[in-house]
Formats: structure tokens, C-alpha cells, sequence
């Protein structure tokens, strides 16, 4: 424990050296930022709402009765959307 007390005092005073390429995660492909990304997430964004808990209650209920993830889910519901505004939609194959 005291050693990593006196790693982490060092660390906070900027006097330890950074860590080795070998110790640190492997950047992803075209990640301009620098940290790792999953390949699953590769070319893919964050869409982020903070919505009532009743929504993730209702989502939940459809997720177990289609089976389907929560990720093609939203996909539908936003092809629905996009479909009543009348914008194009998007080929969730390519996803």
C-alpha cells in the first residue's frame, strides 16, 4: 500500500516518468484523441439523452420481448423518426 501511495504522490507531483508504450492501451485506428476505442466502435458516435426512467423501463420490456439489443432499438425508433420527418433514413446492415 505505501508503494502505491508514493506512486501516486509522484505521479501528483509530475516526477515519475510516463509510462512505457508498451504499458499504456494501443491507440485505435484514426483515433485523432489519442485513447484506445474498441473495434466494435470504430467509425460509430455517442448519442446521449437523459430522458425520464419510464423510457428505459419501456425500452427494456420490447429488448426482452424481440430479443433485439438496445442499440438496434434506438436505430429503429430513429429510422421511425426519420421516416415522419421525412429525412433519409439510415441502412442499419451497415452498421
Amino acid at each position: 500500500m505505501a508503494k502505491n501511495m508514493q506512486a501516486l504522490q509522484e505521479a501528483l507531483k509530475g516526477t515519475q516518468a510516463p509510462p512505457k508504450a508498451s504499458q499504456t492501451a494501443p491507440a485505435a485506428t484514426g483515433n485523432s484523441q489519442g485513447y484506445y476505442t474498441a473495434p466494435s466502435r470504430e467509425g460509430k458516435t455517442n448519442i446521449t439523452a437523459y430522458l425520464s426512467p419510464d423510457y428505459k423501463a419501456s425500452l427494456r420490456l420490447i429488448q426482452a420481448k424481440a430479443g433485439n439489443s438496445l442499440q438496434a432499438l434506438v436505430a429503429e425508433a430513429l429510422n421511425d423518426l426519420f421516416r415522419k420527418y421525412n429525412v433519409p433514413t439510415v441502412d442499419q446492415q451497415a452498421e
